[in-house]
């Protein structure tokens, strides 16, 4: 019989014998323990995106989770306790809990509703839902390995996606221990022989490994801005807002959720001084302050010189999607004049979901994605969805707009009488007793402070919002009771005003040399403007509780806002300790270097600093600097690896000879325990001579390796008597015995595949024994 006719004959036999059986699906096997790992791990995987998920997705990844978890109870419960411990270590088919048809109309029917809820949840939430979504069903789904291999991985992207939405340094340890935990699941899959300690081991040592690509590639590897915005309902948006009723600033007080932090150049101004700009509100109907028209768009700005400071700010456009009216986008001239020295900071605010920014008076970014409207407010050329950094430099003593525009200026006065006609009337009698501005405003600051005004949290409920019951009645109110009255007065009085919001003081942390400004801080103030000196910063809170300006909250304050708070447990007790404020300080310091250097660490930045990196190289020093510390990691690595190589050549001949033996095992030659190689591979060439060749070459290397170490205590013998010649022996059979290495490993893997395609033909009935 020719090879080529009996192949053929097993083909045939093989077909026939296929055909009479029938069609096995994969099973796989899992043990109830590994079991339990996969449902808690997806737990957590799915817990890091809670606050992130559709209502209806929330309950079907309960339902998912809470069916198959009844399923494995009850065949646990189909046996005694002690079978059911023993379930969970021994391997068994994994149940088929929905039919594959129910999967897969599931799967249909859930993809249809989430590109149906795209509207409202934007392309970024709808694709984590669709993860997630196949995440959840997957489990349903686990026929093999691979299947298994997949639900692991996808349980990783969706524990990462999660840091697309918060990227503290706590949360971000919190999902790599997740990560690392997934990992050692696919470890259990791939080893399950190997001990706990070895994969904890081997996890640790390769995640080690990837930490110097990890962090190569985040420095120069280019930052692209993501094609979504997150979230896309207005619903989601924090802190201040674009229209101001009385009220408003008062119950954001109550809030001790952080709005942004500052780090100075040099040494920070006075708390009194830190007035943090965010809009400028000059519309108001009687009983509500909004952005009107002429700020809320950026201006070409002119900037004069005066002692020797000279800067030229041009072309500050619009943002496309803030999708303003052509009667909005007119350009206008706002002067600007830089006095007195610049203060340098940085800015790190928290996602806001608004576009406007905050900066000291008057503020500079270079930044391209930071804008600057017309009333000296900076805004984002986006919405601020996740932490943002930004760079600034103000002049506080610069003078804002010596000159007012028509325009400006009748928006600046324009008045509603219907709703305060007490207020109007009081303005116009301090118009006619004060033809000077400044004495004018005196007068009404020190009505405030002279009179019974009181600052408070707890302010009186006023009919409609009305001023006029505010100032001659209640005379109790937050910042915007008193900012509004103040503004609605000059205006009446002839003066040009508007209200400013934004935010004022913060609490500096020494830990890390840094403000930390809370929405607590929210503020309101006023601005007028007077001739040749422009836009005048007036706070009529200073007037009323100097406490607030000078320092920020009194301790009345901060008992009534501790009162007032919504925390169910505001350890109010705790919070006044010292040990407690200080590990405070630290954590929160910690979390802002996290902020500062990693998350901040933006596309410029990246560019700034290649572009450094690249500058220094041009300089022969840093050149050859860099240039021996390559070459010295390289022969670095070099040496090790020829280390290792030295040391892993013996245990590749071994593992070849182990391998040789079991292959032999499988056809019937087994190698007892008493005998040596060379007895063995005596054996092999009497009993199967046509194996004798590869065998022997097997058996040759590795008995030339066992009594490799009865060699070196030969040679160290004779070193011992001072033998010259004994030392130049061994270094030249050392020489030698690397040259010898890679091709007698290439040899040994020759035979061996020689030796098992022998061995194959003969089972097959190909070749004779």
């Amino acid at each position: 019989m020719t090879i080529k006719s009996a192949a053929k004959t097993y083909k045939l036999s093989r077909k026939t014998n296929i055909a009479k059986q029938k069609p096995l699906k994969p099973c796989l096997k899992m043990t109830g323990k590994m079991y339990f790992c996969l449902l808690f791990f997806q737990l957590l995987n799915l817990s890091t995106l809670v606050f992130q998920f559709h209502l209806l997705y929330l309950l079907f990844a309960i339902f998912v989770l809470t069916l198959q978890l009844i399923v494995h109870v009850k065949i646990a419960r189909k046996s005694s306790h002690t079978a059911r411990y023993s379930q969970l270590l021994e391997s068994y088919t994994l149940p088929k809990v929905l039919p594959s048809w129910l999967v897969l109309l599931l799967a249909i029917s859930g993809s249809v509703g989430i590109a149906i809820a795209g509207q409202e949840l934007g392309l970024l939430l709808s694709m984590i839902h669709l993860l997630c979504f196949a995440y959840s069903l997957k489990m349903f789904e686990i026929p093999s390995r691979k299947d298994l291999y997949q639900l692991v991985v996808l349980g990783i992207f969706v524990a990462v996606s999660s840091l697309i939405f918060v990227q503290s340094i706590y949360f971000s340890l919190a999902v790599i221990v997740l990560v690392l935990g997934n990992f050692m699941i696919l470890l259990n899959l791939f080893a399950p022989t190997m001990a706990l300690s070895a994969q904890t081991k081997l996890l640790a040592k390769l995640s080690v490994y990837s930490i110097p690509f990890a962090i190569i590639l985040f420095i120069g590897f280019p930052k692209l801005s993501p094609f979504w915005q997150v979230p896309s309902v207005k619903s989601a948006k924090v802190g201040l807002s674009d229209s101001v009723k009385i009220g408003d600033i008062a119950k954001l007080a109550l809030s001790n959720e952080l709005a942004f932090r500052v780090s100075f150049q040099n040494k920070a101004p006075a708390h009194a001084q830190l007035y943090w700009r965010a809009m400028v509100l000059d519309d108001f109907d009687g009983t509500t302050w909004r952005q009107g028209k002429l700020s809320s768009m950026p201006s070409h700005l002119q900037v004069t010189a005066q002692d020797s400071v000279s800067n030229s700010l041009n072309n500050l456009n619009n943002p496309n999607n803030l999708n303003f009216t052509a009667a909005e986008s007119r350009k206008r001239p706002a002067m600007v004049e830089l006095r007195g020295s610049a203060v340098d900071y940085q800015i790190i605010t928290e996602p806001s979901f608004q576009s406007w920014l905050f900066a000291l008076d008057f503020a500079n970014s270079d930044q391209g994605d930071v804008g600057q409207r017309n009333d000296f407010s900076l805004f984002y050329r986006g919405i601020v969805n996740q932490t943002l950094s930004y760079q600034v430099t103000s002049y506080p003593e610069a003078v804002l707009s010596a000159e007012l525009t028509d325009d400006v200026r009748a928006s600046s006065l324009a008045l509603t009488s219907a709703n305060n006609p007490k207020l109007l009337v009081k303005g116009q009698q301090l118009r006619r007793l004060y033809r000077d501005d400044k004495q004018l405003i005196n007068h009404v600051l020190a009505d405030f402070n002279q009179n019974d005004y009181f600052y408070t949290l707890q302010p009186p409920t006023l009919t409609a919002n009305s001023l006029d019951q505010f100032y001659f009645d209640t005379r109790a109110g937050f910042c915007e009771h008193y900012a509004s009255s103040f503004t609605y007065l000059m205006r009446a009085a002839g003066i040009p005003a508007r209200m400013v919001v934004g935010y004022l003081g913060g609490e500096f942390n020494p830990k890390g040399n840094y403000l930390s400004v809370y929405q607590r801080n929210a503020h309101a103030w006023s601005e007028v403007w007077l001739p040749n000196k422009g836009w005048q910063r007036i706070d009529p809170t200073a007037a009323v509780d100097l406490e607030r300006v000078e320092s920020g909250f009194s301790s009345n304050l901060m008992q009534q806002q501790a009162d007032l708070s919504s925390d169910f447990f505001s350890a109010q007790a705790l919070k006044s300790m010292w040990w407690y404020r200080q590990l405070s300080m630290q954590i929160d310091a910690i979390d802002y270097q996290w902020t500062r250097w990693v998350i901040g660490y933006n596309a410029q930045q990246q560019s700034r600093v290649m572009a450094d990196f690249l500058a220094s190289l041009t300089q022969a020093k840093n050149l050859f600097y860099l240039l021996s510390t390559i070459l010295s990691l390289t022969l670095l690595l070099f040496f090790l690896k020829r280390v290792k190589a030295s040391v892993k050549t013996n245990d590749k001949i071994k593992d070849i000879y182990l391998k040789t033996l079991a292959l032999m095992a499988q056809h019937k030659l087994i190698k007892a325990r008493s005998m040596t190689a060379k007895q063995f591979a005596e054996l092999v060439t009497t009993t199967r001579p046509e194996l004798a060749e590869n065998f022997t070459i097997i058996s040759a290397c590795f008995e030339q390796l066992a009594y490799q170490h009865f060699d070196d205590e030969l040679e160290n013998s004779v070193l011992n008597g001072d033998c010259k010649k004994a030392i130049a022996l061994k270094q030249k059979l050392q020489a030698a015995q690397k040259l010898a290495q890679g091709k007698q490993i290439k040899m040994l893997q020759r035979s061996y595949r020689q030796l098992r395609w022998t061995l194959w033909l003969i089972k097959l009935g190909i070749k004779s024994k």
